[in-house]
């Protein structure tokens, strides 16, 4: 009977009297019905859909948790030993050079209007804030090689120096390095 309820449920017969007095024919014909029924455009499409919008989900929450931190270098600690060796020729002395009238460049400085390059933030990006200081709200992440222009500063707070700068059509201020000296912002020479 079930084999009986199976192949009616294939074929798209019902029997009600078997349905309703042979439990194994319709055991057989419920499940091929219920296989059947779950490949039918609707529910593709409810499942289709499902999963569309658990994804938007997914990402507007990701979303609202704000980017990752900005990834600090780490400085390592080296130890280096400097070894004299007797030398068995004794020095020359060099000649004194004559004073030069080329003036030595400059090297470039951070100023206002200036321009600025993203550095050392490896993987990550540089946070942009609405205001100078670690609690103001990120505003934009600036990856490594961008371009930037200074448009004020600096302002100290919580223990960086922040610069005001201009990126694209976004401003904010982010910090010019970390409080143990690796920079973020390196100036470019016009």
């Amino acid at each position: 009977m079930y084999e009986l309820g199976a192949a009616d449920a294939e074929r798209g017969e019902f029997n009600p009297f078997y349905y309703q007095h042979y439990y194994y024919y319709r055991l057989g014909y419920d499940s091929v019905r219920r296989r059947r029924s779950w490949r039918t455009p609707v529910s593709i499409a409810l499942f289709v859909t499902g999963g569309i919008l658990l994804v938007t989900v997914v990402v507007w929450f990701v979303g609202r948790l704000g980017p990752a931190a900005v990834a600090q270098p780490m400085v390592t600690p080296q130890t280096t030993v400097v070894v004299a060796t007797p030398s068995p020729i004794p020095p020359t002395p060099s000649p004194l050079l004559s004073p030069t009238t080329e003036p030595t460049p400059t090297q470039p400085t951070l100023q206002v209007g200036g321009r600025a390059v993203i550095v050392n933030v490896g993987n990550a990006a540089l946070r942009l804030r609405s205001a100078p200081g670690l609690t103001a709200r990120v505003v934009a992440l600036i990856p490594a090689g961008r371009e930037v222009i200074l448009r004020a500063g600096p302002v100290d707070a919580d223990g960086y120096t922040w610069w005001r700068v201009e990126v694209g059509s976004v401003s904010g201020w982010c910090a010019v390095a970390t409080p143990d000296g690796t920079l973020f912002l390196e100036p470019r020479v016009p």
